[in-house]
């Protein structure tokens, strides 16, 4: 088993995180044989050595997650073993935390050809493939993965990170109300990484492409200095906001953002709502300044956003909307066949999803409720939502089913 690296900075709590790894690997190998068991791979900030974990009353709390993929020898076996291991990622989580570590772990099963035949160009492909760690089975895996550097990422990948971290930060909007204890760090985390991927999105857009957090505050500022267009775009002060991203991301202890201590939950959710809020002027400003680059034009990011879902080809759009249908998963809400055929001439699932959660996220700045999204999601007229908070949370839903976890 490999687990000689650094999983985060600090060194006492490496050595917890190197246990919990340990404890998951073997989780898996006790259960899942050779060979249909090809390899165990840690990826995301733990694989990076940029993990973060913060004290929580007695306990150590992980901000993210522990994420790994469960090599599997085909697409089949990937599907068979898909919900076996999401109970055995709780069981772990609940055992870790008796434990005294809080994290949640995530198996995601993908067939081994992936790497040699499937992967494209893309943030996530790129950063697997320099940071990803084999922690059980052929150490040369992730080498099967062409190599390719940072410009050859397409920009929409760039675009689509803005998308889902504003639907994310829409998801946390959605849980206010019922936010207290550590859930208040885990979404305090979320806009900490809003932060750092905005900068991120724009560095992989413009073709200079950091996986490592601590990079990107010096990247992003020589970027801003060459690029007037997007230094336009952002809000006063953003650098040195990117900046405390960065160094809170890797060393908590030095300034991870919190509510005051001591603060009642209603404080602390007072004070996360602001936070929230403070954010959206930041992403509609990147995404505006991503979308005029991307369909060379000016114009209202509305205007943009419309002119963005209605790029895909028709072969594009019958293939992902063929694979809504077929998505062997269960969808969160019945789907309207006819809904789909219809958005179809629009866009694919993804731009309408996309589309929808935007507006609503956008919306909650201005402090009324957005236009319904009733046109832009394929439900069933007899299920639709009953307010705009459960028009969010169907958003909410739909993108983690088809676009999430696709």
């Amino acid at each position: 088993m490999n687990l000689e690296f650094a999983p985060c900075q600090h060194a006492g709590h490496a050595d917890r995180i190197r246990e919990a790894l340990e404890q998951c690997v073997a989780h898996l190998t006790r259960r899942v044989r050779p060979p249909s068991l090809v390899a165990v791979v840690l990826t995301g900030s733990f694989a990076r050595g940029e993990g973060t974990v913060v004290q929580a009353g007695d306990a150590l709390k992980v901000l993210g997650d522990l994420e790994f993929f469960v090599v599997v020898p085909t697409a089949a076996e990937a599907r068979r073993r898909r919900e076996t291991l999401g109970v055995w990622a709780r069981e772990l989580g609940q055992r870790l935390a008796a434990r005294g570590l809080l994290v949640d772990v995530e198996f995601g099963p993908i067939q081994a050809d992936f790497f040699a035949r499937r992967a494209r160009p893309s943030i996530f492909v790129h950063d697997l493939r320099e940071h990803g760690k084999v922690l059980w089975g052929p150490p040369e895996l992730l080498e099967a993965i062409p190599p390719f550097e940072p410009p050859a990422i397409p920009r929409e990948d760039a675009v689509h990170l803005v998308f889902n971290r504003a639907i994310e930060q829409l998801a946390a909007w959605n849980r206010l109300a019922a936010l207290d204890g550590t859930a208040v760090l885990d979404a305090a985390y979320q806009r900490l990484k809003l932060v750092l991927d905005l900068a991120g999105s724009a560095l992989a857009f413009a073709g200079s492409h950091t996986a490592l957090y601590r990079r990107r505050p010096a990247a992003f500022a020589r970027l801003v200095a060459e690029t007037p267009s997007l230094a336009a775009h952002l809000p006063a002060g953003f650098l040195d906001e990117l900046a405390a991203a960065a160094r809170a991301k890797v060393d908590p202890a030095g300034g991870f953002p919190a509510p005051p201590a001591g603060a009642r939950p209603a404080e602390q959710r007072a004070w996360l709502r602001q936070r929230l809020l403070a954010a959206i002027p930041l992403v509609a400003g990147v995404l505006r300044w991503e979308l005029a680059q991307l369909l060379d034009r000016g114009g209202e990011l509305d205007d943009l956003l419309e002119g963005f879902i209605r790029r895909p080809s028709w072969f594009r759009r019958a293939r992902e909307w063929a694979k809504l249908v077929l998505n062997p998963l269960p969808s969160p809400r019945p789907i309207s066949h006819t809904g789909a055929a219809r958005l179809f001439w629009r866009s694919t699932p993804r731009g309408v999803l996309y589309a929808a959660g935007l507006r609503a996220y956008l919306a909650l700045a201005a402090g009324s409720p957005a236009p319904s999204p009733r046109r832009l999601l394929p439900i069933l007229v007899s299920a639709w939502p009953a307010d705009p908070a459960a028009e969010r949370e169907a958003v909410v839903e739909l993108w983690r089913w088809c676009v999430r976890n696709s």
